[in-house]
């Protein structure tokens, strides 16, 4: 992909103050990062049923990596920016519990789009190494 613009830049930090100004979004961000502990997709359906607080939290944090990796999948946001700003935290701990709901929902590219952006990950991990 080509070097990242300021329509680039502009685009991520405007995607990013949608989720920063959203007391919802950010609830749930906390949720998912710090109190979401689940890595069975058993567990998680046990723990956070369809329509409860948790199940919606994991889907407005896993629709919003979807929604940031269909940009940069369609080129149409830099790659360069996200990794270096998200790199591929969340996908460990999402990878299990979308499985899961694919199989669950019957629809097999339910966040596709985050799945193939995070794998080309490594790829760019390994031409851009640590700063630091």
């Amino acid at each position: 992909m080509a070097k990242p613009t300021k329509e680039d830049a502009s685009l991520l930090v405007q995607i990013f103050a949608i989720g920063i100004a959203d007391e919802k979004f950010q609830k749930a961000s906390d949720w998912f990062f710090f109190d979401m502990n689940e890595t069975n997709y058993d567990e998680f359906k046990q723990k956070y049923p369809m329509g409860s607080e948790g199940y919606m939290n994991f889907m407005k944090i896993t629709s919003y990596a979807e929604l940031v990796c269909t940009l940069v999948n369609r080129e149409v946001l830099s790659e360069d920016l996200v990794f270096e700003t998200y790199g591929d935290m969340m996908w460990d701990k999402a990878k299990p519990l979308v499985h899961g709901l694919r199989k669950d929902l019957g629809i097999p590219r339910f966040l596709e789009n985050f799945e193939v952006c995070v794998m080309k990950y490594p790829k760019w991990a390994e031409n851009n190494p640590p700063k630091v």
